[in-house]
């Protein structure tokens, strides 16, 4: 089983520059006119955005767009990768939940997305 996680976003033009842009995501694929869907990938990893208002009218109940509690984590393979996009976020003054830091078998560092989730990006370490 693979897990694909599909972020409800309110502009979906604003949150694909976001992952496309730091965290090295491709747009593979859109749906709609006016495009309310999309899938990009890295690598093995896909996410999906699908609009809040399509989502509204796709889902009969769909709960009120609220602010994000949910952490996403993003594990890369270099702790180079990591520091660089730390850097580039800050320059372009992202909001951050978490500095960077060394934390117990891992760096790390929490920044919000578009749409206030929770983005953790982190490199694994063996000590």
């Amino acid at each position: 089983m693979d897990i694909v996680l599909e972020f409800v976003v309110s502009d979906i033009f604003k949150s694909s520059e976001f992952y496309t842009k730091y965290l090295g995501f491709t747009i593979e694929m859109t749906e709609y006119d006016p495009i309310s869907w999309m899938q990009l990938r890295n690598g093995n990893t896909i996410i999906m955005l699908v609009t809040y208002d399509y989502t509204k009218k796709d889902i009969i109940g769909f709960k009120k767009n609220t602010k994000s509690t949910n952490l996403y984590k993003f594990c890369y393979d270099s702790l180079d990768k990591v520091k660089e996009l730390y850097n580039i976020l800050k320059k372009d003054n992202k909001k951050f939940f978490l500095d960077y830091r060394k934390a117990d078998y891992r760096y790390e560092f929490g920044v919000y997305d578009e749409d206030d989730n929770m983005i953790l990006v982190t490199k694994l370490t063996d000590y």
